[in-house]
């Protein structure tokens, strides 16, 4: 028999394979709630953005005007609401079976703009005493009615806290046969889609930065303004 096929003996390739898959799920749930981290400290106004320009509360309290922000804030709570529910199925797979399908059902709803959605939310909102919106039309995401105005940063702080409790969540009880490739494939579907936010807010707090380094350097050399800046490659960074 050769080397190569004794390396598929299923009790030699559970020997191999399965550590390392552990080891690269650990290594990229690490990663991910750094960055979740570095981008919720970003929004307290006191970090450097990437060790350049230091981001005021005032630069992203005019980014980020909680009357314009309406319905990403409204996005975010109700992911994470959705979330926190979520996080208290035990089973592994069951929930990140339960966490593939909120976040594709987040990501219908946020990309949906059309005109029947709309009329939904309306049909829903009459029909549903207990003001729970168009909720009973997803499996795990909740669309809570909110009459009153949400605030934006807070309701991303704790966007961050839950999104790194749903990463972490993936560890556990899965050291051992729940890990397994089909495992780590489903996870990278879910990562996929929570980069998506992650992106989104790091290519704005990027414009931010570079603008504010624009304006410092006119206040320096008023010729400045015609250097063109690079944008971070925070994807490129594996975010």
């Amino acid at each position: 028999m050769s080397v190569s096929s004794v390396s598929f003996v299923p009790s030699s390739s559970t020997l191999q394979h399965q550590p390392s898959i552990y080891e690269y799920l650990s290594e990229l749930v690490s990663k991910r709630t750094a960055t979740i981290r570095y981008l919720c400290r970003a929004h307290e106004g006191s970090t450097h953005w990437f060790n350049t320009i230091l981001l005021t509360k005032e630069d992203l309290g005019a980014m980020y005007p909680n009357n314009k922000m309406t319905r990403r804030t409204c996005n975010f709570y109700a992911l994470g609401i959705s979330l926190g529910t979520i996080l208290e199925i035990t089973h592994p797979w069951d929930y990140l079976k339960a966490l593939s399908q909120l976040l594709s059902e987040f990501d219908y709803y946020t990309n949906d703009n059309s005109k029947q959605k709309m009329k939904n939310i309306f049909r829903k909102a009459r029909k549903d005493d207990d003001g729970s919106g168009e909720s009973s039309e997803y499996t795990h995401l909740t669309v809570p009615h909110v009459p009153f105005e949400l605030d934006y940063l807070e309701t991303f702080f704790s966007l961050c806290d839950i999104m790194i409790e749903a990463y972490e969540r993936l560890l556990v009880g899965t050291e051992s046969t729940v890990c397994t490739q089909s495992y780590l494939e489903l996870v990278l579907k879910c990562d996929g889609k929570f980069k998506k936010i992650m992106s989104l807010i790091t290519k704005e707090l990027d414009a931010l930065a570079r603008n504010a380094i624009k304006d410092e350097l006119k206040l320096i050399d008023p010729l400045s303004h015609s250097n063109k800046m690079t944008p971070i490659d925070f994807e490129g960074g594996d975010m």
